[in-house]
């Protein structure tokens, strides 16, 4: 649109290709008390309001497609065009106080389509780091870049419609209300989701979390005589 940022890359993400990992990310946090004046204006094709909503919505907006793409070029790109399609389409926000969801709505689906371009329903990376040392604990090992690079590769390992509800609400702090605007489904689908995806990513971490646990191989029992067959 006229007068919009022609650069929408976020400051601080000067690195491109895939995320390895990422330490911060903003989250969407609530409504300042100036958004309903700023979304009524951009309603009206204010230019000038939309700047300000880019500005104050950005980072958040980024950090979300980071987290679903893992690719930070990528992640740019859909940033563009989410406010680029947010401008367009300013007339189908029939709400101002709905402005967070619907925005996350746009995003959500241009990264769902990047997700089946490249048809990345993958398994959990294979190639994960070393487990960590014993005597460290689960939160230390995680606050190392290597340990996020493990969570980033267990977020990859979610299909899309657990990663977005992790992501959602453990990122962006949306509510289970605004997360259902947006996945386009009910609080209580939206609740077995979430607690789906958590188990699953704590499976997938847990020889990094507790190294000390037995892994299946070693806590099966020993076959006895009786059950051997011999030849």
């Amino acid at each position: 649109p006229p007068g919009a940022p022609r650069n929408l890359r976020p400051k601080g993400n000067d690195a491109t290709g895939p995320v390895s990992s990422v330490h911060c990310t903003p989250a969407a946090g609530p409504m300042h008390h100036d958004d309903p004046a700023l979304i009524d204006a951009f309603r009206q094709g204010d230019e000038f309001a939309f700047v300000a909503l880019y500005d104050r919505y950005k980072g958040a907006v980024y950090a979300y497609c980071a987290k679903m793409l893992l690719d930070r070029a990528l992640a740019e790109d859909m940033l563009q065009e989410t406010f680029a399609r947010a401008y367009e389409h300013r007339d189908r926000l029939l709400n101002s106080t709905s402005f967070k969801a619907w925005l996350f709505t746009i995003a959500r689906n241009q990264c769902l389509n990047q997700i089946r371009k490249r048809g990345r329903e993958v398994p959990f990376a294979p190639d994960a780091p070393e487990p960590p040392s014993a005597g460290a604990t689960p939160f230390a090992n995680l606050l190392k870049s290597e340990q996020t690079a493990l969570i980033n590769r267990t977020l990859d390992g979610l299909s899309p419609s657990y990663r977005e509800v992790v992501v959602l609400r453990e990122y962006q702090n949306l509510s289970y209300d605004e997360i259902a605007a947006v996945t386009k489904t009910t609080v209580s689908s939206v609740k077995s989701r979430l607690f789906k995806a958590r188990r699953k990513i704590g499976e997938a971490l847990r020889p990094w979390l507790h190294p000390e646990a037995p892994g299946p191989s070693e806590t099966a029992a020993a076959p006895t005589p009786a059950a051997v067959q011999t030849t």
